[in-house]
């Protein structure tokens, strides 16, 4: 669908913002001032006794000799500092983990699909998966009969949906053990381990043209109460109907991204590599790596890692050091690598919307939020809001929460959903009003003492009160207790 048109950008603009990190992000997870950090401070590097430590000028693929690991396995160049992470050939699919990555995904991929058809995922009687099983079925039935086209433009099918796919097949690479270090080669390994990428990208794609949390069931394609359209997107349909589904995006997805993620691998190998051999600047080798494997650097982001991040060649990040440990094993690294840490946040909020959608004309009050981070750069959070004017509005939310430290300041992006409640005074009793309600948000969390930061917010609201559909825009500020 059109939705997949939006995910290349996503994943080009959170690389640009990964790409603007410092090494310094590590002392972030362990909440240590900059000039305590043990990763910018030799001294403290070779004091620290019983682990073992890397540079994390992870760089050429052909290391030289001056960087060689000595006998205690840690190199003798002096940079930052990463825990190793011992191979362990015998250690199985981590499962849990692509699941956890392939969820938050598809939350960002709905997030969209939500905010931009929210009048159709409201439109019976204002609640989401209204007689879902019948419209289930019924979509089901619509794409068997569809035929090949769904009614997008051909570069949504054709360019935006083989992304989505490639992103997929990454998820699955980079929690395959077996598979994660395979670069592009005739060997049998590498082919069995991008086709295990093809049939976890072709199981994502299923799910999310067909499956319980898909477009479908989400926008109504196919359903009663959104019947056949023109090419040209008006009512009602005369001949050449489409209806927003067809087979095309379950081939394409699993096709096209398989390629597009086997172009990815040949360019690392035979492109990105040579770059790596000609020079020892680490910003080129870096942004080479994310110029040419885009949709890599996001699936790194997901797992975890920064966007240009090579597992075939690079120290896996480990940002929290466990005291006496001298190697770690891959589950032991997965568990490391989430900072066990968040936020809570409350501050004053200011509500205006547009007055052509029926928006708030002004209102004023209190947001509280808190987040727990489930992954390095995302974490879930819960959000409880309340302004008042000429009316009273109160909104509970949850959601997804992605950002990165950037010089310890964090710029962030979420996408929440849940519900809002209208009390509108004008009528006597006073009339109480339930909505679905998502919201996309953009802010930024400035640092103010170890602890505190300080944040600024600003989120877009939708919501349809009495087949009203309103979007409101929500703007927050306040201060952040970091824990």
């Amino acid at each position: 669908m059109r939705t997949s048109v939006v995910v290349f950008a996503v994943v080009l603009f959170l690389s640009a913002i990964c790409l603007g990190q410092l090494r310094s992000s590590l002392c972030d997870l362990t909440n240590r001032r900059l000039e305590d950090c043990p990763s910018l401070n030799s001294a403290q590097e070779t004091s620290h006794s019983g682990l073992h430590l890397l540079s994390s000028k992870e760089g050429p693929a052909e290391a030289s000799e001056a960087d060689a690991p000595d006998a205690a396995g840690s190199y003798s160049h002096a940079s930052s500092t990463l825990i190793a992470s011992q191979p362990n050939a015998n250690s199985g699919f981590h499962w849990r983990r692509a699941l956890l990555e392939s969820f938050t995904f598809l939350t960002i991929e709905q997030g969209y699909v939500v905010h931009s058809d929210f009048f159709w995922v409201t439109v019976e009687n204002g609640v989401p998966f209204n007689h879902y099983w019948r419209d289930y079925t019924r979509s089901l039935s619509t794409w068997v009969h569809s035929g090949w086209n769904d009614g997008d433009p051909n570069w949504y099918g054709y360019v935006g949906h083989p992304i989505q796919g490639a992103l997929t097949g990454f998820i699955q690479i980079q929690n395959d053990p077996q598979g994660e270090k395979l670069e592009f080669s005739r060997t049998k390994a590498y082919w069995w381990s991008r086709l295990k990428a093809g049939l976890w990208n072709a199981a994502y794609s299923t799910q999310w043209n067909l499956g319980p949390l898909s477009e479908v069931t989400g926008e109504k394609y196919g359903t009663k109460v959104r019947g056949p359209w023109n090419y040209d997107g008006s009512w009602p349909c005369h001949r050449h109907c489409v209806t927003g589904v067809g087979q095309i995006d379950i081939v394409m997805t699993p096709l096209g991204g398989t390629g597009w993620l086997i172009g990815e691998d040949f360019l690392d190998r035979f492109i990105v590599r040579r770059v790596e051999r000609a020079t020892p600047n680490r910003f080129l080798i870096d942004t080479v790596r994310c110029a040419l494997n885009p949709i890599r650097g996001g699936a790194d982001m997901l797992h975890g890692e920064p966007p240009w991040y090579r597992a075939s060649r690079d120290t896996r990040e480990v940002g929290i050091p466990l005291e006496g440990k001298t190697a770690f094993s891959p589950s032991e690294v997965q568990t490391i690598q989430v900072p066990h840490r968040g936020g809570v946040f409350l501050g004053y909020s200011h509500m205006s919307g547009d007055p052509l959608s029926g928006g708030a004309a002004s209102e004023s009050g209190w947001n509280f939020s808190a987040e727990k981070k489930l992954l390095r750069y995302f974490g879930a959070v819960a959000d409880f809001s309340g302004q008042s004017g000429s009316t009273a509005q109160r909104g509970f939310l949850f959601g997804l929460r992605g950002g990165a430290s950037i010089r310890r300041v964090r710029p962030f992006a979420q996408v929440l959903f849940g519900a809002a409640q209208l009390r509108q005074s004008s009528y006597h009793p006073s009339k109480l009003t339930t909505s679905f309600a998502e919201a996309l948000g953009v802010g930024i969390d400035s640092p103010v003492t170890h602890l505190l930061s300080w944040r600024v917010e600003a989120d877009s609201l939708m919501t349809s009160f009495d087949g009203h559909l309103r979007q409101d825009l929500r703007l927050s500020t306040g201060p952040v207790l970091n824990f």
